[in-house]
């Protein structure tokens, strides 16, 4: 599992601005829109509520 604070310090922009929490959020949907059967149900990337993400297969 990775906390949501341990994704966002590795997520910059190109100047070097800290991502906000809401962006990670978008990013995660659109990963996955592409890789998840059913993105409304994943299977692969889960929400640890509170923590952050785990990847499943």
């Amino acid at each position: 599992m990775i906390t949501r604070e341990q994704i966002l310090s590795y997520i910059w922009d190109n100047e070097e601005n800290f991502v906000n929490d809401n962006t990670l959020t978008v990013y995660i949907k659109r990963i996955r829109e592409k890789i998840e059967d059913n993105p409304t149900k994943p299977e692969i990337i889960k929400t640890v509520r509170g923590l952050g993400y785990k990847i499943e297969q």
